[in-house]
C-alpha cells in the first residue's frame, strides 16, 4: 500500500473529526437533544470525500455520483430535523457538505490547502456567538452603510474618469473620489469599534476609537463632560489625548496612501510625536483613578449617500482652491488655505495637497502647509477644550499637543 494513500486518508480523517468534534461541542452547549452528526460521522464524511475523487481514477463519474448521493443525504437530513425540532438551520448540513469537498481537496492538492479550509471552517463554526452579540450592536443602517462603502469603492470608483473634466483642469473627479472612500473607511473602522466597544470599555477606547471617527467630536463631547464630575478630569484628559493622537497617525496613512514618496519626511516626526504623547498619557493614567466609565459619544454614522456627497464637494473645493492658490498667488495662498481649512478639518487639506504634490504643487509647499494645518487643527481643539470644559481639564489637554505636536512639529521642522 502506497504510503500517501495511508497519509492522505489519516489527513482526511483528521480534519472531518476536528470539524465533527466542533459541531458535537456546539450541540452539547447548546443544549440541543440532537444534531446530524458528530466527530465519527463527520470523519467518515471526509473519508467518503477523498476516497470518492480517488476512485475517480478507476471510474470516471464515481466523484459525480457520490456527490449526489452526499447531496441528497444532506437534504434528507435537513428535512428530517426541520419536521421533527422546532429549531430550525442548516448550519451543521453546509458544514458537512464542505467536510466532503475538503476530504476530496486531501486527494488533488498539498496538504496544506485542505488543511487550511479546515481551520477557515473552525473558525467560522465558532463564531456564532460573537455573531449574535454583533447582531444586537450593530444596527440596520450600519448594515446599510457597509453595503454603500462596498458601491462607492467597487462599482462607483472604477467608472469615474481619472481625468480633470472642466477647462482649468482643477476637477478630477476619480481623484476625489479616492479620497472620500479613504477618510469614509477610516471613519467607518472607527465607528464600528464604537459600537462595538464604546460602551463596555469606557472613555480610553471611547477616545482612541473615536479619534478615528472625529477627534474633534470626541474633545467637545469629553470637555462638556467634565462638568458633571471634577474627578473625571484626568479620564476625560486621557480619552482627548488618545483621540487626538489618532490624529497624526491617521495623517501619516492618508499621506502614505496617496502620495507616499510625501510620506517620508513625516514618518520620523510621526514616530516622535506619537511616542512623546502616549508617554504623557501613560503618566496620566497611572496617576489617575482607574476607573472604567462608559463614554457614549453620538457619532453620525459616516456612510450616508448624503454625507459621501457632501465629503466629496468640499474635497473638490478644497482642491480647486489650493490648485487656483498655488497657480495665481504662491505658497502664501496655499498655506493660508491650509490654516483655514485646518480648523475645520485635517483630512480635506492634507488628502488635497498630497494628490497636488504629484501634479504640480512643489513639495516643501506641501509639506509645510500639511504642518500648519495640523497645526491649526490642534488650537482649535485647544479651543475647544477651553471653552467648554475646565480650566485643569484645558491644562491636562494643553500638556499633551505641547509635548505630543509639539514633538511632532520640532522633528518635522528638522527633517524638512
Amino acid at each position: 500500500m502506497e504510503p500517501l494513500f495511508i497519509q492522505n486518508s489519516v489527513l482526511s480523517l483528521v480534519l472531518g473529526f476536528l470539524i465533527g468534534l466542533q459541531r458535537e461541542m456546539h450541540t452539547i452547549y447548546s443544549h440541543k437533544t440532537k444534531d446530524f452528526g458528530g466527530a465519527r460521522t463527520f470523519s467518515m464524511i471526509a473519508l467518503f470525500g477523498y476516497l470518492s475523487l480517488w476512485f475517480t481514477a478507476f471510474s470516471p463519474y464515481f466523484f459525480l455520483i457520490a456527490s449526489a448521493i452526499m447531496g441528497l443525504l444532506l437534504i434528507a437530513t435537513y428535512v428530517i430535523n426541520s419536521i421533527s425540532t422546532s429549531e430550525k438551520g442548516s448550519t451543521t448540513e453546509v458544514a458537512a457538505l464542505v467536510t466532503f469537498i475538503i476530504g476530496a481537496m486531501v486527494n488533488v492538492m498539498q496538504p496544506i490547502f485542505p488543511v487550511f479550509m479546515g481551520i477557515i471552517v473552525l473558525f467560522v463554526l465558532n463564531l456564532k456567538d460573537k455573531i449574535q452579540e454583533y447582531e444586537q450592536t450593530i444596527a440596520k443602517q450600519d448594515l446599510s452603510a457597509a453595503i454603500l462603502f462596498l458601491v462607492m469603492t467597487f462599482v462607483i470608483l472604477p467608472i469615474l474618469p481619472d481625468k480633470a473634466i472642466d477647462p482649468m483642469g482643477l476637477i478630477n473627479l476619480h481623484r476625489i473620489w479616492v479620497m472620500v472612500v479613504l477618510v469614509a473607511g477610516i471613519s467607518f473602522f472607527g465607528y464600528i469599534a464604537i459600537r462595538l466597544l464604546g460602551s463596555k470599555h469606557g472613555i480610553g477606547v471611547a477616545g482612541l476609537f473615536g479619534g478615528l471617527v472625529s477627534s474633534t467630536a470626541v474633545a467637545m463631547s469629553m470637555a462638556r463632560r467634565v462638568h458633571e464630575n471634577g474627578l473625571l478630569t484626568k479620564n476625560l484628559a486621557i480619552g482627548i489625548s488618545l483621540a487626538s493622537s489618532m490624529m497624526l497617525i491617521r495623517a501619516g496613512l492618508e499621506i502614505w496612501v496617496i502620495n507616499p514618496a510625501l510620506t517620508r519626511p513625516f514618518i520620523l516626526p510621526i514616530v516622535v510625536g506619537s511616542l512623546a504623547g502616549y508617554g504623557y498619557i501613560g503618566l496620566l493614567y497611572v496617576t489617575s483613578k482607574r476607573e472604567n466609565i462608559p463614554q457614549n459619544i453620538e457619532f453620525k454614522n459616516p456612510f450616508s449617500l448624503k454625507e459621501a456627497l457632501i465629503m466629496g464637494l468640499v474635497f473638490g473645493v478644497t482642491l480647486a482652491l489650493i490648485s487656483l492658490a498655488n497657480r495665481y498667488i504662491g505658497e502664501a495662498g496655499v498655506y493660508a488655505i491650509a490654516t483655514v481649512s485646518g480648523i475645520a478639518d485635517v483630512d480635506a487639506i492634507i488628502l488635497s495637497l498630497s494628490s497636488l504634490a504629484k501634479n504640480g504643487l512643489p513639495s516643501v509647499t506641501a509639506h509645510y502647509a500639511i504642518l500648519i494645518a495640523i497645526l491649526s487643527n490642534t488650537v482649535a481643539k485647544m479651543a475647544l477644550v477651553f471653552f467648554l470644559g475646565t480650566l485643569q481639564l484645558f491644562r491636562f489637554v494643553f500638556i499633551y499637543y505641547l509635548i505630543s505636536v509639539g514633538a511632532f512639529t520640532a522633528t518635522a521642522l528638522i527633517m524638512l
